[in-house]
């Protein structure tokens, strides 16, 4: 999957923050191997700058150093390395990063830290086993969980998406094969439609307490409901039946039940991420972590830190902020008591999304 712009990612700051050791995403000092979790890290950062250094463009040491290991900042400034290559390696380091979270900071792995981890790896590695994944998404009702479960929505988001572009290259979903122009355009224009709102519902629907522009949706709206013309499409929802006839309710789906139009917007959350309260006493895993990598790489990782005793973070309930009342104007404000600053959002609108959108719409014009 590609990565595009990134919304900020509200996760959970504690009281001790200026004192912990950062990680990742991750305050280490809550880990069950703090040490262990925290040169896990470092070895892979090392991976990572030899992918770079030695594989892209003929070696991008000097961009690397400068950049300080940014993917974002080596993309801007250094071009020549290759976006591609690049992507790669932090393809990659996302999944070291996993790994090192199921070895050494396996108390945290249903945590917003953990879940912002794993939306990394699925924004820069392409085809990647989804069904592989260790913990994710989230189980219901998870101790030490984040308030929101981003795992499903991404999950609900990327099988909209292909249902979109199953709709709109079938037009036999109502019982009759088209032929008519306008009638195939209409239908394709449908298709988009439902997608539309469907990815509305997804956000908003699973998580109707958090601020939205902490979920992307900002960047939904601007990177595609916008661009496609999402306030022309009440007419198109209120003909068609989206979770039916166009199979947008289907479980394979997105399991979308409820759909918005333009003019019936749901309210905006007003709350921050954080993690509830709760303790993972021993590793979900077991000793031996095992996940697949794409389709054949199998990563088998040890659980040195097995035994150890772990306490749980406190939850602080998430901070409230003024909302905006419609979802086609997100919440913007930040709970800063909540949210670790300089924190990037890894629930993303892929630009492969974006692109397969485009040529819909391009085509429904022909």
């Amino acid at each position: 999957m590609s990565v595009s712009s990134r919304a900020l990612l509200a996760l959970v700051a504690l009281s001790s923050m200026s004192l912990a050791k950062e990680v990742g995403y991750f305050d280490s000092s809550s880990c069950a191997d703090p040490k262990g979790f925290a040169s896990c890290y470092e070895n892979v950062d090392t991976t990572y700058a030899n992918c770079v250094n030695n594989n892209c463009a003929g070696g991008g040491e000097l961009c690397y150093s400068s950049c300080g290991g940014s993917t974002s900042c080596m993309n801007e400034q250094c071009p020549g390395l290759g976006i591609d290559c690049t992507k790669a390696c932090e393809c990659e380091r996302s999944a070291l990063q996993i790994d090192c979270a199921g070895q050494s900071c396996w108390n945290r792995v249903y945590s917003c830290e953990y879940q912002a981890t794993v939306l990394d790896y699925l924004s820069f590695c392409s085809s990647p086993d989804r069904d592989g994944l260790p913990y994710w998404p989230t189980p219901d009702d998870a101790p030490d969980s984040c308030s929101c479960n981003t795992g499903q929505i991404e999950q609900k988001e990327y099988l909209i998406v292909n249902q979109m572009d199953v709709c709109s290259n079938n037009q036999t979903n109502i019982g009759r094969i088209m032929t008519d122009v306008d009638a195939i355009t209409e239908y394709g224009q449908a298709c988009v439609c439902c997608a539309f709102s469907a990815i509305i519902s997804a956000i908003w629907g699973t998580c109707p307490d958090t601020q939205p522009s902490l979920l992307a949706a900002d960047e939904w709206f601007a990177g595609l409901l916008n661009p496609g013309h999402w306030e022309d499409c009440g007419p198109f929802l209120e003909k068609y039946d989206c979770g039916g006839d166009l199979g947008f309710g289907r479980i394979d789906a997105g399991g979308i039940t409820k759909f918005y139009t333009p003019g019936s917007l749901p309210t905006n959350g007003t709350k921050s991420l954080y993690n509830v309260d709760g303790v993972i006493s021993n590793p979900v895993s077991g000793d031996v972590l095992t996940w697949t990598f794409r389709s054949t790489l199998v990563h088998a990782v040890t659980v040195p830190s097995a035994d150890a005793t772990v306490t749980g973070t406190k939850a602080t309930g998430g901070s409230d902020v003024t909302a905006a009342t419609a979802a086609a104007s997100t919440a913007t404000g930040k709970a800063e008591s909540d949210v670790k600053p300089g924190m990037g959002s890894s629930l993303i609108v892929p630009s492969w999304t974006i692109a397969g959108i485009v040529g819909i719409l391009v085509l429904l014009t022909l």
